[in-house]
């Protein structure tokens, strides 16, 4: 069976800029006080674990729905940038099913849901590992930009003292 091009694609693979991202809060390496999240991707979602550990927690024993937000975050960036996309988050809506517990790991995954220009949708959800219980789910809209471009605006005014 000869090889067909697939009629629509929501990105074309490209490579991302050389932004470092080693710093970041969520996936960053080189945060000492960051999650440090190993993201990887299974088809077209990105894919992680995450274990609940006491200092991620808001009431005892809970996840912190801040943290939360940041797992989502994280998901679905990288759902966008697997195809070299970079991207900003412009909006995100969680809606929080049930508590996800301290000792639990947790599995996070993100996908693109659609693209309009430079607007770019995306979903994801939060399930326990052991039980497949979902905990919470994700709705996030991002903006493709150029992030050198954002960057150097952000340096000028600074230099600036705006």
């Amino acid at each position: 069976m000869p090889f067909e091009e697939p009629a629509f694609t929501l990105f074309q693979e490209r490579s991302m800029s050389t932004v470092n991202t080693d710093n970041c809060f969520g996936c960053g390496k080189d945060n000492p006080v960051g999650l440090r999240l190993n993201i990887r991707h299974i088809g077209d979602k990105s894919h992680f674990e995450f274990e609940v550990k006491p200092q991620y927690c808001g009431y005892p024993g809970v996840l912190h729905g801040g943290i939360f937000a940041v797992l989502f975050d994280e998901a679905m960036f990288h759902a966008i940038a697997k195809s070299g996309i970079e991207a900003v988050t412009v909006s995100m809506d969680i809606e929080y099913v049930s508590p996800a517990f301290e000792g639990h790991i947790l599995v996070c995954e993100g996908e693109v849901e659609k693209r309009d220009g430079r607007k770019i949708d995306v979903i994801a959800t939060l399930t326990d590992a052991a039980s497949g219980k979902l905990i919470a789910k994700a709705r996030g809209r991002f903006l493709e930009v150029d992030l050198n471009k954002v960057l150097d605006r952000n340096k000028r005014d600074n230099d600036r003292g705006v």
